[in-house]
């Protein structure tokens, strides 16, 4: 039985070393595998990176120029009498009425004695007011001009 055990021990190392060289090979192209996988991550995060930060730079250049347009673009704005009145560099800097519903210019007239401001672009706006439009024009740059943010 000496003889035969020997060969089965024989056997069965080679046959562990034969097992554990293929599990061996198997680990080292998973490793292989996984380390292409990390490098081809790396590559992708440094685009994606780089993505972001042009990106970042392109929000923010259009934010400012946002900004720019806005504040070229600013109109005060003053609601008195149902009518809307702005000023600001489409009007020159001065106070004119506008149709609070389509905000186009807003007309002004008088119905039997009694003024009233309509709008210009016939959205269907109309108001009877309690004064003429020019005087509340000329009532809105006093106030505004004084400080005063009533009309």
């Amino acid at each position: 039985m000496g003889f035969l055990d020997g060969i089965e021990k024989l056997i069965t190392e080679h046959g562990s070393a034969a097992v554990l060289s293929q599990q061996l090979s198997f680990a080292k192209d998973q490793f292989a595998y996984l380390e292409r996988q990390v490098s081809d991550l790396q590559l992708e995060v440094g685009r994606l990176r780089a993505t972001l930060e042009r990106e970042q730079q392109d929000h923010n250049k259009a934010k400012g120029e946002l900004q720019r347009l806005k504040d070229e673009h600013f109109e005060e704005i003053r609601i008195v009498s149902l009518v809307e009145f702005r000023r600001g560099k489409r009007t020159g800097g001065e106070w004119m009425a506008f149709c609070p519903k389509c905000h186009m210019p807003a007309g002004a007239n008088t119905d039997n004695g009694r003024p009233l401001a309509y709008c210009t672009a016939n959205c269907g706006w109309h108001a009877d007011l309690p004064q003429s439009v020019e005087h509340l024009r000329r009532t809105i740059t006093a106030n505004t001009a004084s400080g005063s943010l009533s009309a």
